[in-house]
């Protein structure tokens, strides 16, 4: 089973769009069983799916409320693909210090870094899924550090510009957190948002030249088409399958599931 985290700490670069479309397609194209998992206090992925913040969210399981991640996943109109929300109670978790302690005698924190990595284990157990896809906040949150330390494959989306460029800096030293949190994990960089332009292209050749991870040879064209979907919260390759977004987020599954962005320029 491939754990899946969706990482930027820069918002406005498709993360959230990244996550649902890639779990949709997994799970309606490769009949693969998707469990996505909104670690976004914003909620937007599970908005974007229909799922109420009732029941439960993911903060219970993090506040020990609910002990057992079945009880939070709830089904989708798509076959194959479930969600456990999100709401506003995950950003309480890192102001109010409202995190459990361990049984163990562990700190709140370490109980907390593990969620995620005992969510995974106990779906590894029960066979439920082949893919968990989490959607992580634009932030080094309790809940993305936790998705980090669980994941088997990191993907960050960047947008191609001046300003992401000169923020290279910070994507570096994601990269490196992430890597103190799980040196195991494979990290990729997919670009979002690509449009036939100087500065674009030339943002392009600076990440593939000077990105210390692989970057996905797929990039993924703007268009109107994505804010459509949005509004009308459908998978893009549901709303427009024929729009550049849904044919190129087709082909970066494809390039992903044929061995991630190893074989991508870097």
């Amino acid at each position: 089973m491939k754990t899946i985290s969706i990482v930027n700490l820069k918002g406005g670069v498709g993360k959230t769009v990244t996550a649902v479309n890639l779990a949709a397609i997994l799970a309606t194209e490769y009949n693969a069983r998707v469990l996505l998992i909104d670690a976004d206090h914003q909620g937007n992925a599970s908005r974007f799916y229909r799922i109420p913040a009732e029941p439960g969210t993911l903060a219970d399981l993090f506040e020990g409320m609910i002990v057992c991640y079945s009880d939070l996943v709830q089904h989708t109109i798509y076959r194959g693909l479930d969600v456990i929300p999100a709401d506003m109670s995950l950003a309480a978790l890192d102001l109010d210090g409202s995190l459990p302690g361990d049984a163990n005698g562990g700190t709140p924190r370490d109980r907390a870094l593990r969620v995620l990595t005992d969510l995974r284990d106990a779906v590894i157990e029960d066979d439920a899924y082949d893919y968990l896809v989490i959607d992580c906040p634009p932030a080094f949150s309790v809940a993305s550090i936790s998705a980090v330390a669980a994941s088997s494959d990191i993907v960050i989306p960047v947008k191609p510009g001046a300003f992401e460029i000169d923020g290279m800096a910070e994507l570096l030293r994601q990269i490196d957190g992430i890597r103190r949190v799980n040196g195991a994990v494979q990290v990729g960089v997919l670009l979002t948002m690509w449009h036939n332009a100087d500065v674009v292209r030339q943002g392009e050749d600076w990440l593939r030249e000077h990105c210390p991870v692989p970057v996905f040879a797929t990039r993924i064209r703007r268009t109107d088409k994505v804010d459509e979907s949005t509004f009308a919260r459908e998978p893009v390759c549901q709303w427009s399958p024929t729009s550049a977004a849904a044919r190129d987020y087709r082909a970066w599954v494809r390039e992903y599931l044929g061995g991630g962005a190893d074989g991508a320029q870097s």
